[in-house]
């Protein structure tokens, strides 16, 4: 699937939906009515089966990241679409140095303007901001995002919650459909609002194979992965990171007994 995002984002499942629905397509019964995303990134599962299935599911998409959420709400609203577009056009404009990109880069997860000019902008090496011009962004290309067609006429939640929050809510529904993809287990904690407790120790304390809900979960493969869900059906399958060409494995898995 071709990138249906604003930009690229690390994370996103573009490349792997086809792979995850196949794994969980018998799954999606009539009695499915909702899908929900507790860690929901680019969203790129639910925008896959958007493709697929139109006006077929409602949807509930979170994300702790609450800049990540406001472009999603920006988005649904074309005025607000076009304001965002000037103001990044505006602060681009106003860059002439490294020094002032750096001053930008700084407020990164502070406030939506620096946060999404920097992802579109080399913010993983800002020191190499261009300064010639040439690689000016005609940010007019966010309203061409495929997403913002999903946003807009399907029936999306869009949230800022607590992901483990959210799939607690819902895990024993079953006319939901939860597809959990977290921060990796060897990530920081600080993605979670209660970072004292993440998807995996819940998991482990309240096993999957209770749920009501159809649970999906996709996760980087390791060892402790493979005990924590080694008795539930699952699949692996081989993924490269586009930016540094890693080669990893990543496995699926649902709470059904293999």
């Amino acid at each position: 699937m071709k990138n249906h995002f604003f930009f690229g984002y690390a994370g996103n499942k573009r490349q792997e939906v086809e792979n995850i629905y196949n794994f969980i397509s018998q799954d999606l019964n009539n009695n499915i009515e909702t899908i929900i995303e507790p860690f929901c990134g680019t969203s790129a599962f639910s925008y896959y089966l958007f493709t697929l299935f139109p006006k077929r599911f409602k949807y509930i998409l979170n994300d702790n990241n609450k800049l990540l959420i406001e472009l999603y709400n920006i988005a649904k609203d074309d005025i607000k679409l076009d304001e965002l577009i000037e103001n990044l056009t505006v602060l681009q404009n106003k860059i002439t140095n490294k020094e002032e990109y750096n001053d930008v880069a700084k407020k990164i997860n502070k406030d939506i303007l620096s946060w999404l000019f920097c992802h579109m902008r080399y913010y993983i090496r800002p020191g190499l901001y261009p300064l010639n011009g040439l690689n000016n962004i005609n940010f007019d290309k966010l309203k061409n995002a495929p997403i913002i067609n999903f946003l807009k006429n399907e029936n999306v939640t869009i949230l800022n919650d607590d992901g483990l929050e959210l799939y607690k809510r819902y895990c024993n529904n079953n006319k939901c459909l939860i597809f959990l993809d977290p921060p990796y287990l060897n990530s920081c904690n600080d993605f979670y609002v209660n970072k004292n407790c993440n998807i995996y120790e819940y998991t482990y304390d309240n096993p999957i194979k209770n749920n009501k809900s159809v649970t999906v979960l996709c996760l980087e493969n390791n060892f402790i992965i493979k005990m924590l869900f080694k008795e539930y059906k699952n699949t692996t399958y081989g993924k490269t990171y586009e930016s540094t060409k890693k080669k990893t494995t990543h496995v699926i898995v649902k709470n059904q007994i293999a």
